[in-house]
């Protein structure tokens, strides 16, 4: 079994790294800076060609940045005129479609790192590595003859057996069925908790980042756009950009009175504006709004009809068209999955309670 790794300083650091591709004027990674610390697990997101697996190979060694710089383990192993070769970086990767060799059985394919070691020791780590990822039962066999989810388990144990001093992953759940993906979902964060393994995930799911990583950090066009753990990035996004890539969520305008950003839904606090096409919002998640029938006059909040919904399990989604509010339109709110609402019927939109200072408390 592989010791847990003490928490400290960065592990991996990025300095400033740049990545232009020959023949594309565009840069692929502009000037990017982040840190892992050991033990650590950090989530890559963004869209396609925003960057992340171009990231994956600078980290790997299989690029070489064209300026900045990257340290491993306290040494810098990759700037524009140097890079350590992806062998001698000590890094486990896993990839999408497991890479698992097809001549060889799940145990020789797990062994397959470990073959500068005398063959006890090797028989022993890859022994001990396939109990760890739960496929020795299957270790004879050869990769065609188990399931996906046993494959990319063993592409993990592959990874993990030479004892990484980084594990790299490379959306490696995307081809596995919905119901045999949450539960590698969850086996991985616990495996490496587990062994106290530094890993970076590129994933472009929202809901993995969050079941995996200890903090995640979103890149648009090659630029970094905010690292911070799952909850500030959702509640406290940067900019507009981060705020729609986690989720469903509202920009309410507002207006700055005095210390304070007001809007129509009354007193900001605790939220930090973001502009949006020139003007100045509020990113407002719709679980924090809350819906009340009809129209309740003189009291706070906006007044609206509901123009669509939409039954998601979990919650009811609702969109309100909204009343003399210069710059929104309409509003998403959820609300439990057991109320129900007519199209066009009067509601009026307010916090939910003690979100925001204007809301009630």
């Amino acid at each position: 079994m592989m010791p847990p790794a003490r928490a400290g300083g960065p592990h991996l650091s990025l300095a400033g790294v740049t990545k232009y591709y020959p023949g594309n004027p565009q840069p692929a990674l502009v000037e990017v800076s982040l840190e892992i610390a050991r033990g650590a697990i950090l989530a890559l997101l963004g869209d396609s060609g925003s960057g992340k697996t171009t990231l994956l190979r600078l980290v790997a060694g299989f690029d070489q940045p064209s300026a900045g710089a990257i340290s491993l383990a306290g040494s810098v192993v990759s700037t524009p005129r140097r890079s350590t070769p992806p062998e001698e970086r000590a890094v486990g990767v896993v990839f999408q479609d497991t890479a698992l060799l097809p001549h060889l059985t799940i145990r020789q394919n797990v062994a397959f790192g470990l073959h500068r070691l005398p063959e006890n020791r090797r028989r022993e780590l890859a022994d001990q590595t396939l109990e760890l990822v739960h496929v020795a039962e299957v270790g004879d066999r050869y990769p065609h003859e188990v399931s996906g989810g046993q494959a990319q388990r063993a592409a993990i144990g592959r990874a993990l057996a030479p004892r990484p001093a980084l594990l790299l992953l490379d959306e490696p759940f995307n081809n596995l069925d919905p119901v045999l993906k949450w539960d590698l979902v969850r086996e991985l964060r616990a495996l490496l908790e587990q062994t106290g393994t530094t890993a970076l995930f590129v994933t472009h799911d929202r809901d993995v980042a969050f079941t995996v990583a200890d903090r995640l950090a979103l890149l648009r066009c090659g630029r970094l756009e905010q690292v911070a753990d799952a909850e500030t990035l959702y509640r406290e996004p940067a900019n507009a950009f981060v705020a729609r890539y986690l989720g469903a969520v509202n920009l309410l305008p507002v207006q700055r009175r005095g210390g304070l950003w007001v809007s129509a839904l009354g007193e900001v606090a605790g939220a930090e504006p973001v502009e949006v096409n020139g003007t100045v919002a509020v990113p407002v998640r719709p679980s924090q709004l809350r819906v009340v029938r009809g129209r309740l006059q003189g009291a706070a909040g906006v007044h609206g009809e509901i123009s669509g919904q939409r039954f998601m399990g979990e919650y009811r989604a609702l969109r309100v068209r909204v009343e003399g509010v210069p710059g929104l339109a309409e509003l998403t709110v959820h609300v439990p999955p057991e109320r129900h609402y007519e199209l066009g019927q009067e509601v009026q939109v307010t916090w939910v309670r003690g979100v925001f200072a204007g809301g009630p408390r």
